[in-house]
């Protein structure tokens, strides 16, 4: 099975419809912190994402396989779909994991992150948000395609999917864990959930402007499919409380070219991170 034969495009761009149709209805993008610079930001974001670097990125390192390791084609195609289902999405997610923890560790790969944590609310749409150098070498992008093409192709589509649901609802502005935490025979059902997956209460708390609240980890909680990364490697905080304010503490709003272009493009304010 071939990455381009699937329609995991539309399914993903379904998600993002209802989940931004939810968003717009419960109050989010009316805050007035959306400038026009913001929107641009997002919608090239979005577009640099998935319209042209998955593909080439795709196409690239398929190309490589296919010329140096052509013998291993399809080698595990015959593994059971629900194994390989499990397989791709540990090996992909893990991998996510160490790569998004080093982009808030390393200073040239944080400027190439800093545009995902610089928008002003949380939104589906931040899932897009993100850097050409941090995204054309995402190392779980080089995982994805040795899975596709070792035969793991239809398991590493039913997992993308539900990587893109769970990461997606976590990014979100709609809050779908809080009432839950309120329920008191659901609590120890919660208290699983928010150890396994994200959610917005731990996404959410990743993206604030500051720690300084005893809500806010901005230097931890990274797992964006499974949250068991950060419970095994010392990098989770759970509160079950939401940030009041969500971005970067010291942003100053650079030209949308500047932060997904970076470093071709540079800030010419020299307050800017991003300027040198």
């Amino acid at each position: 099975m071939k990455f381009t034969d699937s329609t995991i495009y539309y399914e993903i761009l379904i998600l993002l419809i209802v989940f931004s149709l939810g968003e717009f209805f419960t109050g989010a993008f009316k805050s007035g912190k959306w400038t026009k610079n913001e929107w641009h930001i997002t919608i090239a974001g979005l577009a640099l994402s998935s319209v042209i670097t998955r593909p080439l990125s795709f196409l690239i390192y398929s190309y490589i396989l296919n010329v140096f390791f052509a013998d291993y084609y399809n080698t595990f195609a015959a593994v059971p779909i629900w194994a390989g289902v499990l397989i791709t999405c540990v090996l992909e997610d893990f991998t996510q994991y160490w790569w998004h923890r080093a982009a808030h560790t390393y200073e040239w790969l944080w400027k190439g992150h800093r545009v995902h944590h610089s928008a002003p609310e949380m939104s589906v749409f931040l899932s897009g948000r993100n850097s050409w150098v941090y995204l054309l070498i995402f190392p779980s992008r080089i995982v994805s395609t040795i899975l596709i093409f070792l035969g793991f192709g239809e398991a590493f589509i039913i997992g993308y999917f539900l990587k893109i649901l769970i990461g997606i609802s976590a990014h979100s502005s709609i809050r779908w864990d809080k009432p839950l935490y309120e329920i008191k025979w659901l609590h120890p059902v919660m208290w699983v959930v928010e150890r396994v997956i994200s959610t917005p209460a731990t996404h959410h708390a990743h993206h604030a402007a500051s720690d300084k609240d005893g809500i806010g980890v901005i230097n931890g909680n990274y797992g964006n499919m499974f949250f068991f990364w950060d419970v095994l490697f010392g990098t989770a905080k759970i509160t079950r409380k939401f940030p009041e304010h969500i971005g970067i503490e010291d942003y100053h709003e650079e030209p949308w070219y500047v932060q997904l272009g970076y470093p071709i493009f540079k800030s010419k304010d020299p307050r800017s991170e991003m300027s040198k």
